[in-house]
């Protein structure tokens, strides 16, 4: 392969750039996987234009049409985000093992050498605009299982499964909170100036004048309960006198409901 020079060369050369600007995309290059042209157009240094009229000029090297020299043969022999990482798009087959491609920066030896020893065969660079090969790759290059795996992909589904989990983690201590809300007081409902609380198979209703009324059946029970009692006293009197045909969790929640109905009645006897 012939020696061509390195893009930032080139384009410090034209005068586009400053080296600088290039020493800066670089530095900012280092440890990822943009490329150094498609950097320098987003950091707005440079066109895409400009990109392509300086490697076309300087590599002796006319702009391809992806979608006029496209073949569908090779949709498959670089995974989409090898193309993506790489600025590259796979064109048509050559004879003699060679692949053709359309790539944003052809002299970009490390994207070919990868490629080449990636798919097996000779890469045969040409040139395309970077905006192109970005348009052309979703419309043309399918996602398969390794796009998926890849380490693109692998960080962001580490993040969607991190979020998933954490919206996950969230709503079940939301439900388990309700349930046990649920089961510790039980249902609570307003009915014009009535008030009901529910649990257990007990129903405890009271009302604004402060009546209260107990149905429903002890665990230790024979029979349902039904009785009306004229204040909270008389109530918790008759409670604690049958508190042997109630299960603890009944007797727990009734302490509770009797709290809950007779806060709720000074409040309805004041309204």
């Amino acid at each position: 392969m012939t020696n061509i020079p390195m893009l930032g060369e080139l384009l410090v050369k034209n005068n586009l750039v400053s080296q600088e600007v290039v020493d800066e995309a670089l530095r900012i290059q280092v440890g990822g996987t943009r490329r150094l042209g498609h950097l320098l157009v987003r950091m707005k240094a440079i066109t895409d234009d400009q990109l392509a009229e300086t490697l076309a000029n300087q590599l002796n090297m006319p702009t391809t049409k992806i979608a006029e020299t496209f073949s569908d043969k090779v949709n498959k022999t670089i995974p989409r985000y090898l193309c993506k990482k790489y600025g590259v798009i796979p064109i048509r087959f050559k004879d003699n093992n060679i692949l053709e491609v359309a790539m944003a920066n052809p002299s970009d030896h490390e994207a070919i050498n990868d490629l080449e020893h990636y798919t097996g065969k000779v890469l045969d660079p040409c040139l395309a605009k970077h905006s192109e090969i970005d348009r052309e790759i979703p419309k043309r290059i399918p996602l398969g299982l390794k796009d998926f795996f890849s380490p693109q992909a692998n960080t962001l589904m580490t993040r969607a499964v991190a979020v998933l989990a954490l919206v996950c983690a969230v709503g079940i201590g939301f439900y388990t909170y309700d349930y046990l809300k649920k089961m510790h007081q039980g249902t609570i409902s307003v009915a014009d100036n009535l008030t009901l609380y529910h649990n257990h198979d007990l129903t405890l209703a009271v009302d604004k004048n402060g009546k209260f009324s107990l149905q429903g059946h002890g665990a230790y029970a024979d029979g349902l309960y039904k009785v009306d009692f004229s204040n909270l006293t008389n109530l918790k009197m008759f409670i604690s006198q049958r508190k042997a045909d109630f299960s603890g969790k009944q007797y727990e929640w009734l302490d509770w409901a009797l709290q809950k109905a007779g806060n709720n009645s000074e409040l309805l006897a004041k309204n």
